[in-house]
């Protein structure tokens, strides 16, 4: 697979500019403490140790940004040959024609791109054991009430749950609902998200699918529910392949318990 290389960029270079400047700023921090000169002086090294040490600094930062890229690398690849067939064929056509930068990140954005117009059956992905295909659904429900973006999960809140956010909204001709962020309570809109979020790996989820996609809970004397649904990524079709993020989009809904799912 066509990549952009990495350039080696070069070491710290040692110069003695760079090492006067250095004598200069132990002068003024001696100076800055005049009471202190000789304390001042005792914690600071000398120039070539600071030239080792900026040496050695250099060159650790530049092989963890090597790592960084490598390791984009290998979870993008990893994430493009998990997918269907079907689904890597006209993803490969578009990188090879690709003409903008070769890195991970371009290949991650061709990758949503394109799956986001695809479909998948769970007999598109014979690599994976059901017991993994649950594994991976699970987690990533659990990302989902915790709101880690990695989910790719589209939170509803029902016109109840709107309301109770919104203790001192009053409505109006041209305001007839509460608006998000804008009349609701920020506090509130913790407590709602703490409490969601304890259902993440939690034994007490009692989803009956063992997914974690729907759980009941009370804020005071206010009982919800919430439910997690499968769609494409563009559509609010259903979607078959929970497990993969790049085919399937989750919607969290969350509603008072008596409230009907949209």
């Amino acid at each position: 697979m066509r990549f952009e290389r990495t350039p080696r960029r070069e070491g710290y270079i040692v110069t003695p500019r760079k090492v006067a400047a250095f004598e200069r700023k132990k002068v003024a921090q001696r100076a800055a403490l005049p009471l202190f000169a000789e304390a001042t002086a005792a914690t600071q090294i000398g120039a070539d140790e600071e030239m080792q040490r900026r040496i050695a600094n250099t060159e650790r930062h530049r092989q963890d940004r090597r790592n960084q890229i490598a390791k984009g690398w290998r979870d993008v690849r990893a994430r493009f040959y998990a997918l269907p067939a079907h689904v890597r064929a006209p993803i490969a056509a578009k990188w090879a024609r690709w003409t903008g930068p070769a890195n991970s990140s371009m290949l991650l954005y061709i990758i949503q791109t394109i799956a986001a117009d695809l479909t998948a059956e769970p007999g598109d992905f014979p690599q994976i054991s059901a017991e993994q295909r649950h594994a991976e659904t699970k987690r990533l429900n659990d990302l989902a009430l915790l709101a880690n973006p990695w989910a790719r999960c589209d939170r509803v809140l029902s016109p109840g749950v709107m309301l109770w956010l919104s203790p001192f909204f009053e409505p109006t001709e041209d305001v007839p609902a509460p608006r998000m962020y804008l009349d609701t309570n920020l506090g509130l809109h913790g407590r709602l998200h703490d409490a969601v979020a304890q259902y993440a790996d939690f034994g007490h989820n009692t989803d009956p699918t063992g997914e974690h996609r729907t759980g009941s809970f009370q804020i005071d004397a206010t009982a919800f529910r919430f439910a997690i649904s499968y769609q494409r990524p563009k559509t609010a079709e259903p979607s078959r392949v929970p497990w993969s993020t790049d085919l399937t989009r989750r919607v969290l809904w969350i509603g008072l318990a008596d409230e009907q799912e949209l």
